[in-house]
């Protein structure tokens, strides 16, 4: 029925479509003469999610022909096709591209038109690395008409565009975090790029699960993401890199302002000749909405950047992006059993970035930055029948860093991009905590006596890194991508800590449907200087860790509208960094102190897995559907052991409904459950009182596993058009159905159990996000 309903509509739209191409065939509005932009734009802003560069459809395209076609797909399959241009769909987005089918007629690397000759798409258009997602999220039609309206509709919360990376095959997320697990890579993994710079912990409420992301999304045009292979310019990240770029002003001026129940945000953007600006700012709204009771996080954040053109061949842009925050969080509130945390972050990134374009074949860029961040975290645990703690943590980060990158284009069939990058550091730490024991926490091996930790240091140092990679052409339907980067840390206790990464990648077309993708890397990650494990008492830091990328991929395009992407992938961690995990309570306020904690110290790691993606588009409608078999592991002391973000099966799908009024997404998420450790009181005979001796004793680490997760995302937007502004308003629901996602346990210790008068073990489930409701509004002009 439901599949029924969905061809129904689509035929709906469908004729809807050919009725209003009739009518303006009726009224004398020819397609014939005008330029294939404007077409394109038009059903794009009709809905149709396009995505093309204006240097590939150049305003001197025209229509040579009034089109035959009423279906909008065929239609302007029709007009594309005498310019050497074809339609084609990657993650449900149709892309105008060259038709490699008619150069490959022409036995050369152009194709000859109606009107004009076409080169073949030169090297630095094509993407030879495996696992690269590209997912655009544009605040309106830019200059570069790019259509992001099926990546929009999803629901995220927080409208976090780093969430979207939970949205792909191989990420593992709980959705209290921003930060995700990428292909069994644990977090922290991913690097984060944001107008040629490496962001510094953009995270908001960093201290508690790092619950969103310090970017505005409406302030950004586009997100790449690499969920693996990435190539050597990029590096010190052992899973992913996210590449973001600011939003282009597509007029004069605009302004924007929102609120909705998680922000309240305005954003001004304009252009001027050569130059444009940009301002967005926010104000997290949680501590209005919250019981004080609860606490107050208060959070906001503010990014800026300014452009212009020097000359014909340089151009300048200033950019900063400060975030600050003031959280509060209470779990218990009365005075004798307050147990609550605060803290406050103020992190400033300031940086320039110059572009220059030396000659037609040589090209730079220049990144200057400097980065300021200061961290106070301070909480106090008042429960006698568990922990009393007290906590103070203080960090203070200073950076300084300095990219140079060149791009060499030889020929239209290779290119040679190589760089240097230097980052100097410097951190302060000030560290204490106390602890002590009552009840269940009290019978944990080694906590029967207070601890303690008083630790300072000063650590400072350098990065360097040096690269060169060759992107080549070597056939019409092959390309081949070899790289090489060299790391080298100076504050690292390792008298020489320099890492070598080589890297290759390969592609191969068969046809113009069916693409073979290959990659091979070696990836290296030092510890940052803000990553030293002081609450745990470690005051060292540890060597790079490595991992080796192993992927292969096959991606088929069965029409314009449907197509199928399979990548295998395998990635084998050395020197893996010994980590401190709770076993029981990963959402712990302080999760240092409680008796659950335990230190990792896996030899190696591995992550495997084969990844599935659907998708298909027909006018306004598109689904996708993925699913992943994927398996990651820890080897500890001779043995496996799962990964705590382990999930065996998981399965994303969805889809989203799209015209110029209303935007609809829906997103099914469905995952094995995480791995679950159990406990059980071990008699150890008696104590020199005569009291039985009983341990608290972990069974074998994440040896069982949770139920099954699953939610239900819909998000659901209208748009009003009126003379001077646009008004848009949305419904958001995380977790639809109120299911309840188990995702820590909660032990308690009965003296006098029920079952038989003897000491007992309670075992309670706590859960991850209930239902959540989020509404808010938008005005732009």
């Amino acid at each position: 029925m439901v599949v029924a309903r969905q061809l129904l509509a689509t035929a709906c739209v469908a004729l809807l479509a050919a009725l209003a191409i009739n009518a303006a065939h009726a009224e004398g509005r020819s397609l014939r003469g005008q330029t294939v932009r404007s077409v394109l734009d038009q059903y794009r802003e009709a809905g149709l999610p396009l995505l093309y560069s204006s240097s590939l459809v150049s305003d001197e395209l025209r229509v040579v022909a009034e089109p035959a076609a009423t279906d909008p797909v065929d239609l302007l399959r029709e007009i594309l096709a005498p310019h050497g241009l074809q339609l084609q769909m990657d993650a449900g987005v149709l892309l105008v591209v060259r038709d490699s089918r008619r150069a490959d007629e022409a036995g050369s690397d152009s194709v000859t038109g109606a009107d004009e000759t076409v080169t073949g798409p030169r090297i630095e258009t094509i993407t030879v690395s495996a696992s690269r997602y590209e997912i655009l999220r544009d605040v309106a039609p830019s200059q570069f008409s790019i259509d992001r309206r099926t990546i929009e509709t999803m629901p995220d919360i927080g409208d976090d565009p780093l969430r979207v990376l939970q949205r792909l095959p191989g990420a593992a997320a709980s959705g209290a975090s921003a930060e995700t697990f990428v292909r069994g890579g644990d977090r922290g993994e991913v690097g984060i790029m944001l107008n040629g710079l490496r962001l510094f912990d953009p995270f908001h409420v960093r201290d508690y699960q790092s619950i969103f992301s310090a970017i505005d999304s409406r302030a950004v045009q586009g997100v790449e993401v690499f969920m693996g292979g990435f190539p050597a310019p990029y590096g010190d990240r052992l899973s992913g890199m996210v590449l973001m770029e600011s939003l282009e002003p597509a007029k004069e001026r605009r302004t924007e302002i929102g609120l909705s129940v998680y922000n309240t945000s305005v954003l001004a953007a304009g252009s001027r000749g050569d130059d444009s600006w940009l301002v967005s700012a926010r104000r997290g709204n949680l501590d209005l909405v919250l019981d004080p009771e609860l606490g107050s996080p208060s959070y906001a954040d503010v990014f800026a950047e300014y452009e212009w053109q020097l000359s014909d061949a340089t151009r300048v842009a200033f950019n900063a992006l400060v975030a600050w925050d003031r959280v509060e969080v209470v779990l218990e509130a009365d005075p004798e059993e307050l147990s609550r945390v605060s803290s406050d972050t103020d992190n400033a990134q300031l940086w320039t970035r110059i572009d220059n374009a030396w000659s037609e074949r040589l090209s730079s860029t220049t990144v200057l930055a400097a980065t300021s961040f200061d961290n106070s975290r301070n909480g106090e645990l008042n429960d006698e029948e568990k922990v009393v703690a007290t906590v103070l943590d203080n960090r203070r980060v200073r950076e300084f860093a300095f990219r140079q990158d060149f791009q060499f284009r030889q020929s239209d069939r290779r290119l040679v991009q190589w760089g240097v990058q230097f980052r100097q550091s410097s951190a302060e730490y000030l560290y204490r905590n106390m602890a002590s024991y009552g009840g269940l926490s009290a019978l944990f091996p080694g906590r029967d006596e207070p601890s303690a930790l008083d630790i300072a240091v000063q650590p400072d140092g350098a990065s360097y890194a040096l690269y060169y990679s060759d992107r080549l052409r070597v056939g019409r339907r092959t390309s081949v991508e070899w790289g090489l980067r060299w790391d080298d840390q100076t504050f690292t206790d390792v008298a020489s800590d320099s890492q070598l990464s080589p890297r290759l990648s390969f592609v191969h077309g068969f046809g113009a449907e069916t693409e073979l993708r290959l990659s091979w890397g070696r990836y290296h990650q030092v510890q940052g200087i803000h990553e030293l494990q002081v609450e745990d008492g470690i005051t060292r830091f540890w060597p790079a860790q490595q991992a080796d990328h192993l992927i292969a991929g096959l991606r088929h395009r069965f029409s314009d509208r449907h197509s199928m992407r399979v990548e295998l992938f395998d990635k084998t961690i050395r020197d893996v960094r010994p980590r401190f995990e709770n076993l029981y309570d990963p959402l712990a306020l302080i999760p240092e102190v409680e008796a659950d904690r335990v230190r990792l110290d896996p030899s190696r790691a591995n992550a495997r897995g084969i990844e599935m993606s659907f998708d298909y588009l027909s006018g306004p409608w598109n689904w996708w559907a993925t699913y992943v078999l994927s398996r990651a592991e820890d080897r500890i002391d001779g043995r496996d052991e799962p990964r705590s973000w382990n999930q065996r099966h998981a399965f994303m799908g969805g889809f989203s409904f799209s015209t110029d009024r209303w935007d609809i997404g829906l997103v099914a998420n469905v995952h094995s459950g995480w791995p679950l450790t159990e406990l059980q009181l071990v008699d150890e005979g008696f104590d020199e009182d005569g009291e039985p001796l009983l341990v608290a004793t972990p069974g074998p680490r994440n040896a069982g596993n949770h139920r099954t997760f699953a939610s239900l995302d819909v998000r659901v937007a209208r748009k009003w058009r009126l003379p001077r502004a646009t008004v848009s308003a949305f419904l958001e629901v995380t977790n639809l159905t109120n299911r309840r996602n188990p995702c820590c346990l909660d032990w308690d210790f009965v003296e006098d159990g029920p079952a038989t008068g003897t000491p007992e073990l309670e075992r309670g489930v706590d859960y991850w996000m209930p239902l959540l409701p989020a509404v808010g509004v938008l005005i732009e002009f």
